[in-house]
This record gives C-alpha cells, structure tokens and sequence, in this order.
C-alpha cells in the first residue's frame, strides 16, 4: 500500500500555460424553454409560434395526437399548448400517452369549450396544468404559460436533486468500502464530477477535477489526487494563477460553492486541524446542487476519516506496506482461496543484509530510509495481487499467489537483483543494500501458516549461512540442514 500520491505523469517543471484557464465573466443566457404547439389550426398555429417565439423560447408543432406523442419522444417540451379536438382523436388522448414516458412536461388544454364545467372535469381526470379558453385571448394564455413554465423549473430542479441524492446512494458502497486512500480520493473526484455531469445533473462540463490537502504545519499544499485536463499537475506551482487563488479561497470555505474564476469548489474538513477542498473543472453550480454536494463532502470526509483508520491499525507507518498481523491475516485469506481455487501459493521471506552495521555506519536515519526504499522497490516489482509486509525489523514477507515453487524462486532472485542494483543515495553517501531471500511454496488445500513460515525463515537462513545476497529454497534443502541455526 502506498501514501497518498497525485496521478499521472510528472509535468515539467515551473509555470504552464493552459488553455482551458478559467471561463472568467461568462455571462448566462435568458432563460429559453421548449414550446410545444399542438393545434390543426394553421392560422392559429401560426400566430401561437409568433407569440412565444417573440418571448424567446424554442418552439415546434404538431397537428394531430401521433405527431404530438412522437415530438414529445424525440424532444420533450417544458410547455404544451394542446387544442383539445385534433383531427382524429382529441388533447386527451395526446396527455394519456405522453404522461406514461413524460412526467415533467406541463400541459395547458387549449380548447373553445365556454363552459366552466368542462373545464374543472377535465383538469380532474388528466394529468394538465390549466386549461385556456381561446376567446380569452392571448394575454391570459400568456399568465398561464408563465406561471407553467415556473412550476416546471421548480418541478425540473426537484427532480435534479433526486437525481444528485440517487447518485450520491448508487456510488456509497464504492467510496464507503476499504481502499487505499488514494483510491478512494480518485472515486471520490470521478463521482464529483459524475454529480455535477450531464448525466446525474445540468453540467456537461464537469470531467477534471483536484483533491488538495493544506496539512497542518506542512510547507504548502499538497495535491493529494487529480482527473482529467489535471492529471499531470503534480503540484500548484503548476496550475495557472486563476486556479491557484480558487483553491486557496475553496480551503477556507464553508460550503460548496461556485468560484470567480470559473470552477467549482467543494471544501473538505478532513481532520481538526487539516482542511482540504476539491476543485472541479466547471463555472456553475445549481443551487439545488449545493446540499448535494455538501453531502457527498461530508461522506467523502467519513470515508477518508475510515480507511486512515484501517490503514493506521495494517499499515507499517515507516516503510507503508502491510504490518506483520496484516500481512499474516492477508495470508491467511489467499491460503484459503487456493483451497478453493486449487492453486500453489508461495511465500518469500527476506532480510537485508548487515543491517545492523549499516546503522552503526550510517545512522538509523539512513537504516530507516534504507527500509523504506527497500520496501518501494518490492512494491515496484510485485504484482498487486501480491502481498508485501514489513515481518520484523529489517526483513519483509512477501505472498504470491497462484504462483508454484519455480516461479516464487523466480520473482526473489527478481526482488534481490532490484535491491542489488538499487543505489540509495543518502547524504552524499551510497547505501551499501543487499538481501537475502528465502523460499517456499504450500499446496493447494494446505493451511498449516506456522509451518509454512519455519520453511521459509529456514531457507532464509540457509542463504545467509552461505554468504548473504542470495535466494534458497526450502524444498532444495536436505534433512541435515533444517535443523535450527542463528545468524
């Protein structure tokens, strides 16, 4: 497992120009809705298109009920004007069909009905939102219209919170399980992103976004994950100005909020003293988005607050892969789904070697960096299946599954030729690292752990018996050379 890390490659160094430098002043445009005309007068078709056109919106027509179903699938409206008696059929044939796939469009029954009875009947039995006399004529059409049009906006942001609450519960089992946190921070920016997409909500540009950390008490503020047009920025010196200001202003924010300079901010209170705050790649924020955002901060912060805890109580602070009881429990779990899966498990034991006169040469600082880098290079080499823990001082485990005796005796001579050839430089010194590795393997079915680690600690001893730097195996061993030895 490793700490935290920004993904994507490095960029080079110093300030890049960008291109896509913030939307800064961008102005909204009026607010447009789609008209739909459902009516088989031309002439009063005609006149009604004007009129609202003239108001600004977008409108189409349609004569008779299938055309009118067959717009409303291919482009729903916010508003219909619908004539009730059509050519072959009638308006509440047209509001019977659309209302079992559209929910949201609002329906004003235009009809030449004087009657007020007809009328009540009739907003009684259909899903409409008002019904229009034609000899009223067109400014109270247009109250009408105006005041539809507003219940559909309220109706459209009710449903876009549901949407954001829906996505926020579809994505929890992701961001709630056990991960790495730098996993989890990569989840947690694609589905911020998600929640302010097309897809989940009104914003189609919601695709790049940077999880930062200001430490408390570290020199500068850490980008911590990163997506999109940001994966290669691997610190702020990189990003221009504009972004620069809007996370500084995101850190000591209270609520998700939309920036100046043309992102979108979400501030994290990580831990008592750290803030953090993700930034998204978007100049707008409905504000039934805010509390939906806020939520998702808050479950990010609970996830995150999680998986720092596991990670404290399995992962070896020093050298960041698994603790010696995590990494005999992970055996544990691959040992028994061998048994299921009928596959050879092998295990490695190392040591690196003279690490004692290392530290009384060097100093235990360069003991501990050399431990860490070490552990580094194991993690580099192995796959991610593979499972790596610090078993003791200076020596490491590490589990390969679905892997037999040949090939576990392969991957340590791999492991001891990285470390080998490594060079840790450290205080114009170079540490002088080896190790040595002993191997063995358990069949399928097997799951004697304490047996399996005296095999392997016997053929790590056999290697340093017989000068150091080297790997056995535990099944090229003969009797003679089992019995117990010190080193």
């Amino acid at each position: 497992m490793r700490k935290w890390r920004s993904c994507g490659a490095q960029a080079s160094g110093g300030s890049v120009e960008h291109p896509w430098v913030a939307r800064v002043g961008r102005q909204r445009a009026k607010v447009q809705h789609r008209i739909a005309i459902v009516e088989d007068d031309a002439d009063l078709r005609t006149t009604l298109v004007r009129l609202f056109e003239r108001e600004g919106h977008e409108v189409r027509t349609a004569a008779d009920v299938a055309e009118a179903v067959a717009l409303t699938r291919t482009w729903p409206p916010h508003l219909m004007l619908l004539d009730y008696h059509l050519g072959h059929g009638t308006g509440a044939q047209v509001v019977r069909e659309i209302r079992t796939f559209e929910a949201l469009t609002q329906i004003l029954l235009v009809t030449g009905y004087a009657s007020e009875q007809p009328a009540r009947a009739l907003l009684e039995e259909l899903d409409i939102q008002g019904y229009h006399d034609k000899s009223d004529g067109p400014a109270r059409l247009m109250v009408l219209a105006d005041a539809a049009l507003k219940h559909y906006r309220l109706l459209e942001r009710l449903d876009r919170q549901r949407a954001y609450l829906r996505h926020i519960v579809a994505v929890s089992p992701e961001i709630n399980r056990l991960q790495p946190p730098g996993e989890l921070l990569q989840a947690a920016l694609t589905n911020v992103a998600l929640l302010l997409s097309g897809g989940h909500g009104v914003l189609a540009t919601a695709n790049s976004g940077l999880f930062v950390l200001d430490d408390d008490g570290a020199a500068e503020v850490a980008i911590r994950a990163a997506s999109g047009r940001f994966s290669s920025v691997n610190s702020l010196r990189e990003l221009p100005e504009p972004f620069i200001e809007a996370i500084r202003d995101g850190l000591s924010a209270e609520t998700p909020r939309a920036h100046r300079n043309g992102c979108v901010l979400i501030p994290l209170q990580t831990r008592s003293r750290d803030r953090g705050c993700i930034l998204v790649d978007t100049d707008e924020l409905p504000a039934e988005a805010v509390e939906a955002c806020q939520i998702f901060a808050d479950q990010i912060v609970q996830a995150l607050e999680n998986v720092l805890l596991y990670e404290r109580a399995t992962v070896d602070q020093l050298t960041q892969v698994y603790n010696r009881a995590h990494g005999l429990q992970r055996l544990e779990e691959v040992l028994r789904l061998a048994s299921r899966t009928g596959d050879t498990t092998s295990v490695v034991f190392l040591d690196i070697d003279h690490f004692k006169a290392l530290n009384d040469t060097y100093g235990h600082a360069a003991g501990d960096f050399a431990l860490r880098r070490v552990a580094q290079a194991l993690e580099a080499e192995c796959r991610t299946s593979d499972v790596i823990s610090r078993h003791g001082g200076e020596e490491f485990m590490v589990v390969l599954p679905a892997t037999n005796l040949d090939g576990g005796r392969t991957v340590a001579e791999k492991l001891r030729h990285r470390i080998e050839t490594l060079g840790i430089p450290f205080e114009g010194a170079v540490l002088p690292v080896t190790i040595s590795g002993g191997v063995t393997a358990m069949a399928p079915g097997e799951i004697d752990i304490g047996g399996l680690l005296a095999r392997a600690d016997a053929a790590l001893y056999q290697s340093k018996r017989h000068g150091r730097n080297r790997i056995s195996s535990f099944e090229e061993m003969d009797d003679a050379r089992l019995r117990q030895v010190t080193c």
